[in-house]
């Protein structure tokens, strides 16, 4: 089953055609990558799929709806999750509280409970800070719980975005550069990170610049030039695409099996 479908996307900017018919699917409990120079338009594809864009023409289904003119906040009540590539956390949280913000929309407190302080209230408020703590820990950044962000070094503070996302249950993350400015170990944890979310059954469409990370962890690799699919397949398929390679030129980042090609 696919949990994504793009169907004929398109997005045009005045007279620049960011993104150009792009067809592809996702499907589910899948690590999904998608690739390409510098001003492929893949964040453009993340804002569409996001509802952060309106298209120029084409459809976009999750679980075989469309959400094509769904706003963005509807997107993510139907299992739509995303991260960016600037992190989006709140300063004035504690990095719990920010999970907590992750987990709002699963959490059916009324106006009237709020305010009479209920049992029944204070119950779930204690089940959502013990599942937040346990998606920080899942994250591996449960000892920051009541640390602010500003005193969090910045690829806990990326795994923590992650975390909150998770929060909300997706069935579809979307991952834009989450190894973006990050040292080699930090960026190894978040491809442990990414592997354990695509264990647990969420389906992750990934956008990232690191091609040794993308190589690593993904079932499927989408492969954008000028806005249009260059090429699709397995991580060994698009290792050896000639038109992979062009589009590249010849960048070493693709890994010793592409082509003549070789890893620094």
């Amino acid at each position: 089953m696919n949990v994504l479908e793009v169907r004929g996307l398109s997005r045009a900017f005045g007279g620049v055609h960011a993104v150009r018919e792009l067809s592809f699917a996702v499907a589910e409990g899948t690590v999904h990558s998608l690739i390409g120079p510098n001003g492929a338009g893949k964040t453009t594809v993340f804002n569409l799929i996001s509802g952060i864009y309106a298209p120029s023409a084409g459809q976009v289904y999750l679980g075989g709806a469309e959400i094509t003119d769904l706003a963005a906040h509807r997107r993510a009540a139907l299992g739509l999750a995303r991260t960016f590539q600037n992190l989006q956390v709140f300063a004035n949280m504690t990095a719990l509280e920010n999970v907590l913000v992750g987990l709002h929309m699963r959490l059916d407190m009324g106006l009237l409970p709020q305010l009479l302080r209920s049992p029944a209230l204070r119950g779930r408020e204690r089940e959502a800070r013990a599942e937040a703590r346990e998606l920080m820990r899942f994250a591996g950044v449960e000892r920051y719980a009541d640390a602010f962000p500003a005193s969090m070094p910045f690829g806990a503070l990326k795994r923590l975005e992650i975390a909150r996302a998770v929060a909300s249950r997706p069935r579809l993350l979307l991952l834009d550069e989450p190894a973006a400015g990050l040292n080699q170990t930090e960026t190894e944890d978040i491809d442990l990170l990414i592997r354990k979310i695509g264990d647990s059954g969420v389906t992750v469409l990934l956008v990232e610049h690191d091609m040794r990370l993308v190589m690593k962890i993904s079932d499927r690799i989408l492969v954008l030039d000028n806005g249009r699919k260059l090429g699709e397949g397995t991580p060994a398929e698009v290792r050896r695409d000639p038109q992979v390679i062009a589009a590249y030129l010849g960048a070493a980042a693709l890994g010793p099996k592409a082509g003549d090609i070789h890893a620094e």
